[in-house]
């Protein structure tokens, strides 16, 4: 008897340990989850106010522990967001339920209007055309060379590289391997990426060779260096089947290496080792042994051979750049620009919500650097049309929207204020062409 009491107290408690609130915030417009919404709840118990916060995950999802409220009946939910309107809900708590749930819609208030000047009556520029070639990809040098990758009928079969200079071709060379496209690293050099190898563009005394390089050599040594400083190397631990990195600087003086920031998705990283749990035993046992051999978890094992091709998966975007001597990292997960010394020291966490609505503002996760002048940029894709967004560094806002003429662009790059890119008209036996299109400044 003493047994089946204990038992049943057990039984209670766990009950009590269990109770929890489950706030689900979402768009009353697309019902879709926001991300980042601080949530504040208010109670009374025992006659002395309480407290508790919280901020939404990337689902939308806000939990809070009531074990202690046994005795609680009414909550006070507050919610606030840059911009989004406020919100107060006062909700009846049971509780006698394990987990409580609520469903809160939230209006968009502040959703930044930028005024989107047309380019339609400046019409592009012709930078390369040929009735023999298109341009499968491209990339500018910094002094105004123009790497061009070409081809007659078939990238894979019969591509090839040429550099132009003040309208004269520097360099011409058939490309032997099966051409995928064109790669800039942190030196500036270009490089052509093949399905087997990497061919590296160097300059020798006055002519340019192109040599040989192992693809895995590039992108374990050369591609995880994202720009450079005097005296910094700045290193991303990027990989796209994992859905965290992290962003280091190396100092070239003393060979001193310093993390700088860690980058993850919460909520896809949540998905990533989730899927452990739903696959089969076989696939299990593989990822347990491996865990033995490398001690690396069998849930990322699991996560980066079956999650990451599935339509869930998404890989995380948060990219870097130098200008002006200060490192700008967009920490798009966690809707913060943090702006960074030379050195790697933190001077402030600047909110930005330009990604929002990325169905509606069709946002490409594709920023670009204007390396001339240093200007970051957004780029935004809505039915074909092309629109380039001026992103202010001081407040992480997009203050200057300029639309392509033509619809259904492809590789867009930005240099010396001007939008350069690949367009073939629809239905047209044209080849593809490179065109530029300047970029007008608010006192123009």
């Amino acid at each position: 008897m003493r047994f089946i009491c204990f038992l049943f107290v057990f039984i209670a408690l766990l009950v009590v340990r269990a109770q929890t609130l489950v706030v689900s915030v979402k768009d009353v417009k697309t019902n879709e989850p926001i991300p980042n919404v601080r949530c504040s709840l208010a109670f009374l118990k025992a006659d002395v106010d309480s407290n508790l916060a919280g901020i939404s995950l990337p689902n939308g999802l806000i939990s809070f522990d009531l074990k202690d409220c046994k005795s609680l009946t009414k909550l006070n939910l507050y919610f606030t967001h840059p911009i989004y309107q406020g919100a107060h809900r006062t909700i009846l708590f049971d509780p006698k339920l394990d987990t409580t749930q609520v469903l809160i819609y939230l209006k968009a208030e502040r959703v930044q209007e930028v005024r989107a000047i047309v380019l339609r009556p400046n019409q592009p520029d012709t930078v390369f055309a040929s009735k023999k070639y298109s341009v499968a990809d491209f990339e500018l040098g910094a002094n105004g060379e123009l790497f061009l990758l070409t081809y007659e009928k078939n990238l894979l079969k019969d591509a090839q590289l040429q550099c132009i200079w003040n309208n004269s071709t520097l360099f011409l060379q058939n490309i032997p391997e099966r051409a995928v496209g064109l790669k800039r690293d942190f030196r500036g050099n270009i490089h052509v990426e093949t399905q087997v190898n990497m061919f590296g563009l160097q300059r020798k005394d006055t002519a340019l060779q192109l040599g040989s390089i192992p693809k895995d050599y590039y992108y374990k040594y050369i591609a995880p260096i994202v720009d450079t400083s005097l005296t910094q190397q700045f290193y991303s631990s990027y990989i796209d089947i994992y859905p965290a990195f992290e962003y280091g600087a190396l100092d070239q003086l003393d060979s001193t290496y310093k993390a700088i920031l860690h980058i993850q998705d919460d909520l896809m990283m949540e998905l990533y080792r989730s899927e452990y749990k739903w696959v089969d035993v076989r696939t299990k046992l593989w990822a347990k042994n491996l865990e033995n051999q490398t001690g690396i978890d069998a849930e990322i094992y699991v996560g980066a051979n079956v999650f990451t091709k599935s339509l869930y998966y998404q890989p995380v975007y948060a990219p870097l750049f130098v200008a002006n001597d200060t490192l700008y990292i967009f920490d798009y997960p966690k809707d913060m620009l943090r702006v960074y010394t030379i050195e790697g020291q933190l001077l402030k966490s600047i909110p930005i919500f330009h990604h929002y609505h990325a169905k509606q503002s069709g946002f490409q996760k594709n920023l670009q650097q204007d390396r001339k002048t240093g200007k970051i940029y957004t780029t935004y894709e809505q039915d074909g049309n092309c629109f380039i967004g001026l992103i202010d560094l001081t407040t992480g806002a997009v203050v200057q929207k300029v639309q392509l003429s033509f619809r259904y662009v492809d590789k867009v790059r930005i240099h010396n204020n001007h939008v350069y890119f690949i367009y073939r008209p629809f239905e047209s036996t044209q080849k593809k062409f490179l065109y530029k299109q300047k970029i007008p400044t608010k006192s123009s």
